[in-house]
């Protein structure tokens, strides 16, 4: 696509996009995950979060999975914390999800079976790595979903802003080619990318902790067993909240990459 300057809209809403992520390169499993809304949307959300987190007992003053889950740092029991008050704090942050506006909020993820990537490294199969696969798969998808899925409203000048959590492996890869692709003289969809920029406390900003809440039951769904508290929080998630997502499980990649040796 080529636009001229007299070609180029005027933005009327600006969107913003919070990315948290579940695991680490040694691990089994990697996830990255994503919650997208125009401002509006985001300002709602972000006043009634935090009105759940304050009206529940005993009051909670963020959402973070790792603490919830293993009931340390801000869900110690001595707080009054339990796995029963812990776990409705949650569902009751879901139960709100449920009622956005499910054709300007949406929820996006991609997660990587890494002892099958690993597996497949050894195998000569060419693929990206980790952190680059995932943000193909899920922070390149969506600025390519916004464009393609509401062409009526996209404008061509910046409207988009990405916010990656501290230390985030995944924020730095991204910007930079954010900035090279932005950099080039033909117009590109990169260029609805305004901002790339990192939170600096989590427990003030409801959009990471969202994001939080996926990339962690995502990467549970796909690594704990039985009844273990969470294994069916992304199913729940992916029912009430409208979703994009790819799991790159050993066939996946099978059949997307190709090895450098093929042996007979």
């Amino acid at each position: 696509m080529h636009l001229r300057d007299e070609d180029i809209l005027i933005a009327t809403r600006t969107y913003r996009t919070y990315f948290d992520s579940s695991g680490k390169l040694e691990d089994k499993y990697l996830t990255l995950a994503a919650f997208f809304g125009p401002d509006e949307v985001w300002a709602e959300f972000e006043n009634k979060w935090q009105a759940i987190l304050h009206n529940h007992v005993p009051r909670a003053e963020y959402i973070h999975m790792k603490e919830l889950a293993r009931q340390i740092e801000g869900f110690d029991w001595r707080l009054g914390w339990t796995q029963k008050n812990s776990w409705e704090l949650v569902f009751k942050c879901l139960m709100f999800m449920q009622h956005l506006d499910k054709k300007r909020f949406r929820m996006f993820y991609c997660a990587i079976d890494l002892v099958a990537w690993r597996k497949l490294r050894a195998e000569t199969y060419q693929l990206p790595d980790p952190i680059e696969l995932c943000n193909r798969s899920c922070s390149e998808i969506i600025m390519k979903w916004y464009l393609v899925k509401y062409p009526d409203i996209v404008s061509y000048s910046p409207s988009l802003h990405y916010f990656f959590d501290r230390d985030e492996h995944f924020k730095q890869p991204f910007e930079d080619k954010w900035r090279a692709e932005s950099a080039k003289s033909d117009w590109s969809v990169w260029r609805l990318i305004e901002e790339v920029s990192t939170v600096a406390d989590m427990k003030k900003v409801p959009g990471i902790q969202a994001a939080d809440v996926l990339a962690w039951g995502v990467n549970r769904e796909n690594t704990a067993f039985g009844d273990q508290p969470g294994v069916s929080l992304s199913q729940i998630m992916r029912t009430v909240i409208p979703s994009g997502s790819i799991v790159w499980d050993e066939a996946k990649m099978r059949q997307k990459f190709s090895p450098l040796i093929h042996l007979s």
